[in-house]
């Protein structure tokens, strides 16, 4: 029975089959060699080939800094953390919660306390931290960041810079009603005291467009690069501004596609690939990175990739798209939501990237209410506080730079490509896709409707190169998604829009 068991993994190793089916066979035979199959699943991932290649882990140090039971911010998103000089660390939260957790069950009531709050980091003990409210206020207004007391708009955090004794911090002003997006500000923070001294408009940026997502401080060419995001119906394209790194709130100028424009709307976008609504770019080792995580659309089940990129300078183009994590985790047997992933690149120990990245519940209202929906009487009920801060993980440098161990350049790359010939497609017609691997493989697809149900899904054996296969589209319109998993576990989602 050994002998055979052993085979079993060979075969799997040999042919890239998910170590994962080998183990939970081998447990189910309650064999020895289940122990040693979970070593390896955890010490190493398989490719097609049956090369070592690096992966991201979880990091429960991190993620357990944030489980935090009073005392101030308790939960919360955004997760935007702005180093300081003194080895201090500002993190910028959107909507958060501040009343303390009920230990006994580790819940929250359902509504949040305030729009937008932030919270220190000690320079030495890791684990403590400060928040920082508006302490002379009571109720939502005790909310951080606004433009006055009482107003009815909102404030929520982008990125931040320091340049000698101020913080600048990007904020996106919403209509509360509608969160119609009202322009970009920037508040101003004092040294060493975070004494806020106001918080101010930005000229106008052109419609559709919000900046401050990322942005990297060149003090050698003495420029500030804004990163930011431009509408395109219902993907966001990253796109860059900059401006003189001594005042950001004069005139910023607009990266055109191969120069700078003093016109908004002539801003294009440095990648082919459209981003989340909140992504990250940073630079390392004379690149820079930008890391995004696919848009699930806030949809349970959804968007649960983080990716990254690579250029040679600030503005593009960023290529070479990298499958760095895939988000698994589940609450109640149900996905969350999962968001707008962030790099936080004075993180990096051992040669790994801290990157967060949100979770979010939302109430079903369409079987098969695939949400956990805790919140369906949103004033009795209560949620699981940890279904509503942020989890962190490791991204090794050589996964996103395609130099670590048995990684280049050319492999670290998704080795998969698919595409639809016309986009829209009719309603119940057959579209046309195509799939180009270098190498036979055997995949999964799947098409499912915005909520996350399963309208199509068959297995396919790829041949090599470029494969013409049609599918029948769904019969009603609107946004799909195709999600082929090829069986080294590469996910490739492509949006279907049926009319």
């Amino acid at each position: 029975m050994l002998l055979f068991e052993n085979s079993v993994c060979t075969f799997a190793v040999k042919h890239g089959i998910m170590l994962k089916k080998c183990i939970s066979y081998l447990k189910n035979m309650r064999c020895g060699l289940y122990q040693i199959c979970t070593i390896l699943l955890f010490a190493i991932s398989v490719s097609v080939s049956g090369q070592v290649h690096v992966t991201a882990r979880f990091d429960s140090v991190w993620t357990g800094y944030f489980r935090r039971d009073g005392g101030g911010w308790t939960a919360g998103d955004a997760t935007i953390s702005v180093p300081l000089p003194d080895g201090r660390v500002i993190w910028l939260f959107g909507d958060s919660y501040t009343v303390p957790v009920d230990t006994n069950t580790n819940t929250l009531p359902c509504l949040f306390q305030v729009r937008n709050c932030y919270m220190v980091q000690d320079s030495v003990n890791r684990a403590m931290f400060k928040t920082v409210l508006d302490t002379t206020m009571t109720g939502v207004n005790q909310t951080t960041f606004k433009l006055r007391p009482n107003d009815t708009t909102l404030l929520w955090p982008g990125h931040g810079f320091v340049r000698g004794d101020t913080v600048y911090l990007f904020m996106e002003r919403y209509i509360s009603a509608t969160l119609e997006y009202a322009g970009c500000y920037i508040a101003k923070l004092t040294l060493p005291s975070l004494h806020q001294t106001g918080i101010f408009p930005v000229h106008d940026t052109g419609p559709g467009t919000i900046y401050g997502r990322a942005v990297i401080a060149d003090s050698a060419a003495a420029k500030l690069y804004i990163y930011g995001n431009k509408l395109d119906w219902i993907v966001w394209e990253p796109v860059l501004a900059r401006c003189d790194l001594s005042n950001p709130l004069l005139p910023w100028e607009y990266y055109d596609g191969s120069g700078w424009s003093v016109f908004p709307d002539q801003a294009a976008a440095i990648s082919a690939d459209p981003v989340s609504p909140g992504f990250s770019v940073f630079n390392k080792d004379g690149k820079y990175y930008l890391l995004t995580q696919e848009n699930g659309y806030l949809e349970c089940g959804l968007g649960r990739q983080i990716y990254s990129y690579e250029s040679p300078g600030p503005w593009g183009p960023f290529t070479g798209k990298r499958l760095l994590y895939t988000e698994e985790s589940t609450f109640n047997g149900a996905y969350l939501l999962t968001y707008n992933a962030q790099a936080h690149p004075h993180f990096i120990e051992n040669d790994e990237l801290l990157v967060s990245y949100n979770v979010n519940d939302r109430v079903d209202t369409i079987s098969p209410y695939i949400c956990p929906s805790q919140c369906k009487h949103i004033w009795t009920d209560r949620m699981d506080a940890d279904t509503y801060r942020p989890q962190f993980i490791r991204v090794p440098m050589g996964l996103i730079t395609g130099t670590g161990p048995g990684l280049n350049g050319k492999e670290a790359v998704s080795r998969v490509s698919i595409s639809i010939v016309e986009n829209p497609v009719p309603a119940g017609e057959d579209f046309h896709f195509i799939i180009r691997t270098p190498q036979n493989t055997f995949g999964r697809m799947r098409i499912t409707d915005f909520y996350g149900r399963i309208i199509h899904d068959t297995y396919l054996a790829i041949p090599a190169g470029k494969t013409d296969t049609f599918f029948s589209s769904p019969a009603f319109n609107g946004l799909y998604h195709s999600e082929l998993i090829t069986n080294d576990g590469e996910r490739h989602i492509t949006k279907i829009i049926v009319q």
